[in-house]
C-alpha cells in the first residue's frame, strides 16, 4: 500500500479504505487475518505538517497457547500520528525524497503491539492427551499431590 503523499498538493485530503491481508515475512506469531480494513485518512495541516488519522480493525488468528489450535483475536487500533515524527521512527515507512509512505510497515509496526504474548480460550480447562492430564490441584490436600510433603502441611497449619 504505497501512497503518493504529492496529491496533497491538490488535494485537502487522502481518503484510506483498504483490505489489509497478512504478509508472511513480518510476523510469524499471527497466523492469519480476517476482515482486516483500514480506514482513515491523510491531510496536510496549516504547517504543511502530514498526519496519518487510520482506525484499523479486524480479526487475528493467533495460536492457542495451551492447545494450539488456531482462535481468533480481535484488534481496533487507532493511529493518529504526524509524518515528522513517523520519519524519525519509522524511517523505512516514508522516502522524503520521492514524497511516498509504504502504509503497510507503519500497520505492521502498530499490529505488533496489540499481539499478546500469550492467549487461551481455555482458561481453566482440564486438559488430557496420550499418556498424560492436566488436573486442577486447588482441593487437594498437600499429602495427596505428593506425600513426601506432608511434613509440610504441619508446618502450614500452625499458622492459623
Amino acid at each position: 500500500m504505497i501512497i503518493d503523499l504529492n496529491e496533497l498538493n491538490y488535494k485537502n485530503e487522502i481518503n484510506i479504505n483498504y483490505e489489509v491481508v497478512k504478509d508472511d515475512d513480518l510476523d510469524k506469531r499471527i497466523l492469519a487475518l480476517e476482515n482486516a480494513k483500514v480506514l482513515g485518512t491523510i491531510f496536510k495541516d496549516s504547517t504543511s505538517d502530514i498526519h496519518l488519522n487510520l482506525v484499523f480493525k479486524g480479526t487475528m488468528l493467533l495460536e492457542d497457547s495451551v492447545t494450539l489450535e488456531e482462535v481468533p483475536y480481535n484488534f481496533d487500533i487507532k493511529i493518529e500520528e504526524n509524518l515528522a515524527s513517523l520519519e524519525e521512527n519509522y524511517l523505512n515507512c516514508y522516502e522524503n525524497v520521492k514524497n511516498i509512505l509504504d502504509l503497510k510497515q507503519v500497520l505492521w509496526q502498530n499490529i505488533v503491539l496489540e499481539v499478546p504474548i500469550s492467549y487461551t480460550l481455555n482458561g481453566d480447562a482440564n486438559l488430557k492427551g496420550n499418556g498424560w492430564e492436566l488436573k486442577n490441584d486447588d482441593n487437594k490436600t498437600l499429602d495427596e499431590i505428593d506425600p513426601r510433603l506432608k511434613k509440610l502441611e504441619d508446618l502450614l497449619k500452625g499458622d492459623d
